[in-house]
């Protein structure tokens, strides 16, 4: 597989997004806090992605992988954000 690819960059913003979010829900579960009532703690899952993002549009010049990234994080962070905000309607009823 090129590393210039929309795929490439697909695939790479998604494990890094999982990858965050996994070790952030372990923590959780190793303090022994409820993950449901700390949902905003998540948007630290999307830090590797930026991350990622300027590496590959500043460091290597891969724009298709960079293409990727960033639609990638504007997908899950609009997700999130929805989620978070319906999460929220649902608490106050």
């Amino acid at each position: 597989m090129k590393k210039d690819s929309f795929l490439f960059g697909v695939l790479v913003s998604v494990a890094s997004i999982a990858l965050t979010a996994a070790i952030v829900i372990a923590v959780f579960f190793a303090f022994g806090i409820p993950p449901a009532n700390n949902l905003k703690y998540f948007l630290v899952a999307f830090v590797p992605a930026i991350v990622l993002l300027r590496y590959y549009t500043k460091n290597l010049q891969f724009m298709k992988t960079a293409k990727a990234i960033a639609v990638v994080l504007f997908v899950t962070l609009t997700a999130y954000i929805v989620f978070l905000v319906r999460s929220f309607e649902v608490m106050l009823k």
